[in-house]
Order: C-alpha cells, then structure tokens, then sequence
C-alpha cells in the first residue's frame, strides 16, 4: 500500500468516531423534546382530570347505577338518595335522631351491624330502588303518549324559580345552591330532568289508579265476600301486665294486694297472677259494661287512676279488623259475638287482654262533604294572632249569613279568603272519612245532629276554620270497599310494570356519589 493510500486511510478511521458521536447527539436531542412533549400532555391531562373532578364533571357524566336501559350519573343518584333520605325525615319527624346522628357523615354510621351496611348504603340503596320504579313508569306513560299538563310543568318552574330566590338569600348562584343541597354536579338542568322524570311518573299512576271503576255489584260482591274487612267493632279494654305487680321494694304499698316486690314473684308466679286477675274480670263483667268500667278502675295501678276514672278510657269505637293484632280481631269479629261477651287473650309479650264486646257496625253510615275556609295561623299558641284569626272568621260568616247562604256562595268566599290549598275548589272536602281530618275538624264533620247547611267555627292546629256542611256523600263500607279494589287493581298493574325494582351499580361512577 502507498504511503498515500494509508495517510488517507487513517483519515477516515478517525473521522468516523466524529460522525458516531455526531449521530449519537442528535438522537439525545430529539428524544429529549418527545420526553417534553409526553410530560407536556400529562401534565395537561392531569390538571384536566382534576379540574374535573373538582367541578363535578364526573358527577354529573359518569355512570353510576343502570335501572333498566337508563344510566344513572351520580348526580341523579344523589337527588334519589336525598329523596330517600327526606322520606325518612318526613316519617320520623323528631324520632329521626334516635336513629342516626345527623351531624356524623352518613357512611361512617352503621345501619346493619351484620352486614356492615352503613346509613348511606341504605338511603343509596332505598334511593336506587324508588329510581327503578320512577323510570319503568316513566317509560311506560311515555310509550302511552302521556305527557305533563300545563299546572304540572308550572308547578316544576315554580320550585325552580323558588330554588333561585334561596340561592339569593345564600349570596350563592341556582347551580352552586343545587349542588350544595343535592351534592356535586348537581345542576338546574339535572334537577329539571330529575322533576319532570318524578312528576310523570306520579301523575301518571294517579290516573292510572283513578281510570279503575266499580259497579255497586262488584263493591256487594266483595262486602259480601269479605265482610270482617270492612265492618267495624266498638268494644272496651283493659290490659294486665307485669308492672301492675312487681314493683321495688321501697314502692311496695302493703294495701295493695297486687303489688309485692319483684324478688318476691317467680315469672311462674306473675304469670299465674296476671291470668288470675284477667279471668276473674272478664268472668264478673260479662253482660256487664258498666261492671267492666268500675273493675278497670279498681284493678288500674294508682298512677293510672286518674285516666281510668273517665268512663271513656277503656272504650275503643268502630275499629276496623286490620288496626287490631290477630287475636283479638278474630275474637271480636266472630260471626258469634254478641253485646256483653267477654274474654281474656295472653300475647307472646306477656300481657293480658281483658275484652268486653259491645257492638258491630256495617258501616253504612253516609260520609260528610263539607266545605271550609282557613284563616292559617302559625303559631296557635300565639294568643294575639288567634284573636286576629277569630275576628276574620267571624267576619267571614257574617258576609255569608247576609247573602243568599248557599253552598255554592261559601265557595267563592272560598276562593278569596282560604289559606288552604283548596280554595279554587270552593273548599270543598268530599266523603271525609273519620280520623281523615284533625281532631277538632273531624269531631265537627261527625256530629251526629250536622245536617247540610249548618255552620261554625272550629280551631285546630292550623287556625281557625268557618265551616259549611255540604252534603251527604257515599257510604263509608262503600268508599272502603272501592278503595280496597282499587289498591288490589293499582298494585297488580304497578307490579305488572315495575317488577322487583332490579338496578346495578358501577363503582368507579358511585365513588362521585355526595353522601
């Protein structure tokens, strides 16, 4: 080889470490910008999945329980679950707190000792399934053409329209108000939905109830059928239990033949004098109602005395079959019974029930239809007010008294002056029922001498009302009869429609539940 030749080789040779190098720094550089730009996406990614799981994207996009063919985002679960939970309220009322504290969060309060199960697995639980029931009827008045009237979508606008005044006066805007209340991703939008999705389903299973008819010989034939469901008995009642005999030792009143200290009795022993004492009261008053009275008294434990010195207290009137515990309805609804019949019962808790039979009612009796006009009032205990309230009413009838004093001229004061929510109906109440109305109200209705067209002024919890007996209405057996077919009927077509209220739910959307 020349000597040029291998100059110029070895030119090349250490060239070629330059151009490896060269390569080598140009690969760097380019996965250091696709390094940049990956991290550059994630870090977008990142502040957009917490941007939306701080401004409820996910709660109100995301699936979090399947009823039927719809899926549920977290937020119409939540509207459900406080559904579910303003229910409770609603039946409870004060008793809700000896039940669950309501200022500990839901879930880390146990319902179900057993199971775990938290109250918020509950009113999730309860919400899901009241959701499978509103949806299935939902689809099934929407499949029937059946829409919302013009009063019902006024009624969803107004409660919208009210949600805004309260935002106002929490210096919140309508959005942030609704998630506040319902929980996150809550809006006003989900909230229409979720109203007009509840208020289909409800009007269209009133009328669905209210398309059922009757003849009058489908309501005989069913009276005659099943007559112990709708009659009524009025009978008396004393009951005999442990603590009309055991007592402490400090409280035991050696004048009291009953009463010896609690060491002193064996459960044989108190068993055996409870009988004593129930068997021996129904033997010496049968036939006997005034004897029935005087025993209560003497037998009553001196506490009691005083409640039992009014003739009243052990009389139970027109009480249907289905109010009273099994025993003693199937001996007071015995085709047998007759006035003066007496018996004694022993039930599982120990007590002993000494029973006096007085009579048994058909309950052919005509309902009252009467119309009022309440003048409300907050606070009944506020003296000045009810004055106030008084002096309207009084008022009131005096311009009905001076006119032509029709039913038909009650009502329109009806509708200027009511605070019920009746009055566009001339407050009109039609075949009342007893215990329907407040006491006061009700006692009034069911005066044995009212006669269409009486008058008065009654006071109840709610104010003072000027009445108006209407008319008579249907028979009570009759309204009971038709109601209980009409229960059979609605409950075989929701069943028919609802099923067994069947959901599932997905867990990465019930994570965005607010509980």
């Amino acid at each position: 080889m020349s000597a040029s030749r291998e100059k110029n080789k070895r030119k090349e040779q250490s060239a070629a470490p330059e151009t490896a190098n060269e390569t080598k720094k140009g690969m760097s550089k380019g996965l250091k910008t696709t390094l940049i730009a990956v991290c550059a996406v994630l870090v977008v990614c990142i502040v957009v999945f917490f941007y939306m799981l701080t401004s409820g994207f996910f709660a109100s996009h995301a699936t979090a329980a399947t009823v039927g063919s719809h899926k549920l985002s977290p937020a119409m679960v939540n509207y459900f679950y406080k559904g579910a939970y303003s229910n409770m309220q609603s039946q409870y009322g004060d008793f809700m707190s000896y039940l669950l504290d309501t200022n500990t969060p839901l879930d880390e309060q146990t319902y179900d000792e057993e199971s775990g199960q938290t109250w918020a697995d509950f009113f999730t639980e309860q919400g899901l399934t009241t959701a499978a029931e509103v949806y299935a009827i939902a689809d099934e008045a929407k499949a029937n053409g059946y829409t919302l009237s013009e009063d019902e979508l006024a009624s969803i606008d107004s409660q919208i329209s009210s949600l805004e005044l309260y935002a106002t006066y929490s210096n919140m805007n309508k959005n942030s108000y609704i998630a506040a209340v319902y929980g996150t991703g809550c809006n006003e939008k989900s909230f229409r939905e979720y109203l007009e999705l509840t208020t289909l389903a409800s009007s269209y299973a009133q009328s669905v109830s209210s398309s059922f008819t009757y003849t009058d010989a489908d309501i005989a034939a069913e009276y005659e059928a099943n007559p112990n469901s709708y009659d009524a008995v009025t009978y008396r009642q004393f009951l005999v239990s442990d603590s009309m005999f055991q007592t402490t030792t400090d409280e035991s009143d050696e004048s009291d033949e009953n009463a010896e200290s609690a060491e002193e009795l064996s459960e044989e022993e108190l068993t055996a004098r409870k009988e004593e004492m129930a068997s021996k009261m129904a033997a010496d008053t049968e036939n006997d109602e005034q004897a029935f009275i005087n025993e209560a008294y003497e037998n009553a434990q001196d506490s009691a005395k005083e409640s039992y010195a009014d003739e009243s207290y052990t009389l139970r009137e027109n009480q249907l079959y289905s109010s009273l515990s099994t025993d003693v309805a199937d001996w007071l609804f015995d085709a047998s019974r007759t006035e003066g019949d007496t018996t004694y019962i022993a039930t599982d808790s120990g007590v002993y029930y000494v029973l006096y039979f007085v009579s048994r009612s058909t309950n052919d009796n005509l309902l009252p239809n009467v119309r009022h006009i309440l003048i409300s009032v907050s606070d009944t205990s506020d003296e000045t007010a009810m004055e106030e309230a008084r002096t309207k009413a009084d008022e009131i009838l005096a311009e009905f008294d001076a006119g032509d004093k029709t039913a038909e001229s009650f009502g329109e004061l009806a509708k200027e002056y009511t605070d019920d929510s009746n009055g566009d109906e001339g407050g009109l109440y039609e075949n009342i029922t007893p215990g329907q109305m407040v006491t006061e109200f009700n006692d009034w209705c069911f005066d044995e001498s009212r006669q269409p067209g009486d008058t008065g002024i009654v006071e109840t919890s709610y104010g003072v009302h000027v009445m108006y007996f209407d008319s008579f209405g249907k028979s009570y057996r009759n309204t009971l009869v038709e109601n209980a077919l009409r229960t059979a009927d609605y409950n075989a077509w929701h069943d028919g429609v609802v099923g067994d209220n069947t959901f599932t739910t997905n867990s990465f959307g019930m994570k965005f539940i607010t509980k």
